[in-house]
Order: structure tokens, then C-alpha cells, then sequence
């Protein structure tokens, strides 16, 4: 095999507990994550060069080693020796910089991809070893389905049943650095021995409201006051409950069915500049 195609899907966080800032300068966290349907695809081939290749359509993504699947593409050989190279187009769906995890997808996606068409055979727990050094929420996103991730975000807690959920997802049309919401949120020292609460999530989505919770809307709403108005607009069209999703900016609201969110879309008042997708959660990816 020489090529290979794969859908990298974002994810949202139904839940996003900081548990302090860590001795390294990391944040220890808990998040409670979901794989959905909207997806990014790519095609990924053997070409005949020691080349790592990037191609997208999308304007604004970045095409050398500041790209997520550049960094996978480079550290996969580098891991494994493997000679030869790599071109991967990227035909991007997510929104950049949305907390919906798209460039942590794409990278998980080349280092499985990489991993089949080299016929390298590493199991999924070394792909996720490799993931730990690309990005925080690689390793998800080499899992492929619900869980609940702690540490930086990299490692496996629980894993989380699966989850029938429709959504809006609404975003401003406008990028948040993970990093400035980070700074901006007032996090102590994590404390010895954590929050070993391993809370589940209701399956009955009326319920699902109260346990919706991220800890990094606060600071992103300081810094990008429409979310609280994307909220507002999401509740207003019948949503059964609504978060920022990541570190934003992205926010959704669920509904119990793909009608019921199409509806909502329809009625939503969306302001010209905003982007609306309509997804659902994956069992697996």
C-alpha cells in the first residue's frame, strides 16, 4: 500500500476540571472528551523523496513544522528510523485554534497512517507514547473514542460509554490561543494527590446540563465576551445543555436528535461572521 485515506474528527469536552498548574509549568487536568463526527480528511502517500509534504487548500494553515501533522510525520520516521518520505494533504473541515482538537487529529491520523502504509506495527500504546510528545491531546485521539483523560490531558483515566448525542457547534469565526486562556486563569499549585473524582456522565441528555462544566470558559470569556452570546442564542433554541468546548472558542449545545438540532439552526439568529456545523458523537473513530 502506498496511500491511505482517513477522517481525523474533532472532539468536544463535556467536562473540563483544572486541578492546578504543575511544578513544569503544564496544568494538571481532567476532561471528560468525546470523539464527534465533523472531521478533517487526509490523504496520506509514499513518495520518493526524504521529504515531508503538506498540502491544504486552507488559507491560513501553516504547511512546515508549526503543523501538528508535519511534527507527527517527522517524529514518526525519526522513532521508527524510517527512510523515504511523506506527503499528507490536509482537507480541513475544523476551524483553527476552535478548542475542537483539529490539529491534534490530523497528527494522531499521520501517525496512524504512516503506521499501516510503513507497515511499522506499533500498538496503539506506542502510538500514544509518541503522541505525548506531539501534542496533549494526541493520545485521544489515537484512542479514538470517549474518555476521560488526566495529567496534561495525555493519559487515560476511564474510559466512558458511548454517548448518542446531537449538537449545534457555533464558532465566532475568530481564533483562541489555548495558551492566553491558560494565562489568563488564576490556577494554584496542583495539589498533593489531585482530585481523584471519577464523576460519569448522565446518558439522559436532560440531565446532561448540570453535569456540563469547563473550568477554562471563565477565562476565555474574559478575553472573547461573544461566547457568553453564542451561549444565550444556543439556550434560546431549545438546547438541553450548553459549554465551550476546549479552550474555546467554539461552544455547543445538545439536542436529542439530528431534527431537533437542524431545527435549532434554523432558528438560530447567527451573527454573519460566525460558523455553524451540525455533528453528532462517535462511538469510536
Amino acid at each position: 500500500m502506498e496511500r491511505i485515506s482517513l477522517r481525523a474528527p474533532a472532539k468536544v469536552n463535556i467536562r473540563l476540571d483544572v486541578l492546578g498548574k504543575r511544578p513544569d509549568g503544564y496544568h494538571e487536568i481532567k476532561t471528560w472528551i468525546y470523539p464527534i463526527s465533523l472531521a478533517d480528511e487526509l490523504h496520506i502517500e509514499k513518495v520518493n523523496t526524504t521529504k515531508i509534504i503538506i498540502s491544504s487548500a486552507h488559507p491560513e494553515l501553516p504547511l512546515g513544522e508549526e503543523n501538528l501533522a508535519y511534527r507527527a510525520a517527522a517524529l514518526f520516521m525519526k522513532e521508527r528510523g524510517l527512510s523515504g518520505g511523506v506527503k499528507i494533504e490536509i482537507i480541513k473541515r475544523i476551524p483553527l485554534a476552535a478548542g475542537l482538537g483539529g490539529g491534534s487529529s490530523d497528527a494522531a491520523a499521520v501517525l496512524k497512517g504512516m503506521n499501516i502504509l510503513w507497515g511499522a506495527n506499533v500498538p496503539p500504546d506506542g502510538l500514544m507514547e509518541i503522541g505525548v510528545k506531539i501534542g496533549a491531546d494526541v493520545p485521544f485521539f489515537i484512542l479514538g473514542k470517549g474518555a476521560i483523560m488526566g495529567g496534561k490531558g495525555v493519559r487515560v483515566v476511564k474510559f466512558l460509554p458511548p454517548l448518542k448525542a446531537w449538537m449545534v457547534l457555533i464558532n465566532p469565526g475568530l481564533p483562541l490561543s489555548t495558551q492566553q486562556v491558560y494565562q489568563q486563569g488564576k490556577w494554584g499549585l496542583t495539589k498533593e494527590g489531585g482530585d481523584n473524582r471519577i464523576l460519569m456522565p448522565p446518558q439522559d441528555l436532560k440531565k446532561m446540563g448540570d453535569f456540563l462544566h469547563n473550568d477554562l470558559e471563565g477565562p476565555a470569556l474574559e478575553l472573547m465576551p461573544i461566547i457568553e452570546n453564542i451561549k444565550g442564542r444556543l439556550h434560546e433554541a431549545g438546547a438541553s445543555g450548553v459549554l465551550m468546548t476546549g479552550s474555546g472558542p467554539t461552544v455547543f449545545g445538545l439536542f436529542r436528535s439530528e431534527a431537533e438540532a437542524r431545527r435549532a439552526t434554523r432558528d438560530l439568529k447567527m451573527e454573519e461572521e460566525w460558523i455553524c456545523f451540525v455533528a453528532h458523537t462517535l462511538s469510536d473513530s
